[in-house]
């Protein structure tokens, strides 16, 4: 009886030393890390550029220096989705605008601006209708534009929100100086870009390959 009950220890034992060995194993076994993929891969090449109109003419723009004035314009600039440097329109700037941008059927445009301040905060927001455009107004007021639809009169003011619908089209720009503008202490970024899906974006940043950035700087400061 007690040799049996010997070899039964020696069993116990035995299988407790192989159990504590393989908990050993696993703990001394580096984890397998979850590999994170990123399948983004953003097909839309739509062209898009900031221009400044001259005539029957748009330049495409890149940096522009200006000496901001409280509550008065930075300027205003054409949007048109090229990306040629130089284009020679042989109709009306909205009417030219619309001929091109139905090439690119199921794309939005959105904007962003950038800048830092005298804090060192840095400012990021985008906007793609005239709801957001007064974000962070007490540095820029921004203006959104449809020379399109409002083809033929002599006079017509920015977008306002009750206006803005589904055949609104967003072909120009307004940038003006607010009361806090001297805060800003960087070049104050603009980007124009165009997307179809939210996977556009990340942390609310565009990251697609559709875009242009114009770099207003301030007084020739960090340009």
């Amino acid at each position: 009886m007690k040799k049996f009950i010997f070899v039964i220890l020696i069993i116990i034992f035995m299988a407790g030393c192989i159990q504590s060995k393989k908990v050993s194993e696993i703990k001394k076994s580096p984890q397998k890390k979850e590999e994170v993929t990123n399948d983004y891969n953003d097909s839309n090449n739509t062209p898009i550029g900031i221009y400044k109109l001259s005539g029957n003419t748009l330049q495409r723009i890149d940096t522009i220096n200006i000496t901001p004035v409280v509550e008065e314009d930075i300027d205003i600039f054409q949007i048109y989705p090229s990306n040629d440097d130089n284009i020679k329109l042989s109709k009306a700037f909205g009417l030219s605008f619309y001929d091109e941008w139905i090439k690119y059927p199921n794309i939005k445009m959105g904007f962003n601006i950038k800048f830092t301040l005298q804090n060192n905060e840095d400012v990021s927001y985008n906007f793609f209708n005239p709801d957001h455009t007064f974000d962070k107004w007490e540095y820029l007021m921004n203006y959104l534009y449809d020379d399109y639809n409002n083809f033929g009169k002599s006079f017509y003011s920015h977008m306002e929100s009750d206006e803005f619908n589904d055949n609104s089209i967003i072909t120009s720009i307004k940038l003006q100086s607010s009361y806090s503008v001297d805060q800003v202490v960087s070049p104050i970024k603009l980007t124009v870009f165009t997307y179809d899906t939210d996977d556009d974006f990340i942390d609310n940043e565009y990251r697609g390959n559709s875009f242009h950035t114009l770099t207003i700087c301030i007084n020739g400061r960090a340009c």
